[in-house]
């Protein structure tokens, strides 16, 4: 199919995890130092050691895993999908993979004592889904652990920067053509032909970001047991290596 129209980010990840580069799993396609980046950055924040039991949530290409276990963490990887899931497993043998969402983790209470979301509250549908999540979140936390949360934006930043957010590919190519000029339309224009053609794929996701200033979204962590610890804006890197400060993005740490 030359054009994939999904509406959730499931279905958008199940997609990625068909690609030859298992890095596009990370969500940041051809920005592999990106994500070094940033799992070098949480890891650093929550130091895992040899008696912590460590679960990423939305472990994306396990980056982040494949770190903590060189500190010597017991590592459990989650994704949304069984055919990540298998992806994974086949890169990273030694790691553990499991499947589940971040509202419904399969996990036992209690049996976590580093716990990281990152980029993945900010893909629900709702501050409901959002809650939910964070329950569960400190449901597998033990007391004391410490659980990160990051890169949730305050603003909604699809609508700020202008994105494009629906299925249908004539009304795409206009987007591109009244808000970001003929260049991106005719590019735009040339993939549609190779994916028509079979050499190139698109996918149109129309699914929202969910978006909280920092005081709501510690509102809400706290309402379902967690204790802000630390928050900040996220850390991002550009092409050239230079770090600075999310202009819209927050990462919070807190404790169970």
């Amino acid at each position: 199919m030359p054009v994939i129209r999904v509406n959730n980010y499931i279905d958008a990840y199940r997609v990625r995890s068909q690609a030859k580069d298992i890095h596009e799993l990370a969500g940041r396609p051809d920005k592999q130092a990106l994500t070094e980046f940033v799992n070098r950055s949480i890891l650093n924040e929550i130091q895992p050691g040899p008696d912590d039991i460590l679960v990423d949530i939305g472990c994306g290409d396990g980056t982040l895993l494949r770190m903590a276990m060189e500190c010597g963490a017991e590592c459990i990887g989650i994704t949304p999908t069984a055919e990540e899931k298998a992806r994974l497993e086949e890169a990273m043998p030694k790691l553990a993979f499991k499947v589940g969402t971040v509202q419904d983790l399969p996990l036992k209470p209690e049996s976590a004592s580093k716990v990281v979301c990152n980029a993945v509250l900010c893909y629900l549908s709702s501050e409901e889904e959002v809650k939910t999540a964070l329950q569960a979140m400190a449901r597998i936390a033990r007391p004391g652990a410490t659980v990160w949360v990051g890169e949730i934006p305050e603003i909604d930043e699809y609508a700020h920067y202008g994105m494009y957010r629906g299925t249908s590919m004539p009304a795409f190519l206009w987007h591109l053509l009244t808000h970001n000029g003929l260049r991106s339309f005719l590019g735009m224009c040339r993939r549609w032909l190779k994916a028509t053609l079979g050499s190139e794929r698109i996918m149109l996701n129309s699914a929202g970001l969910f978006h909280a200033e920092p005081a709501r979204m510690v509102a809400l962590a706290e309402a379902c047991g967690l204790r802000l610890s630390a928050h900040f804006r996220h850390k991002e890197m550009d092409q050239q290596g230079h770090v600075a400060d999310s202009k819209f993005r927050y990462d919070y740490v807190f404790i169970r």
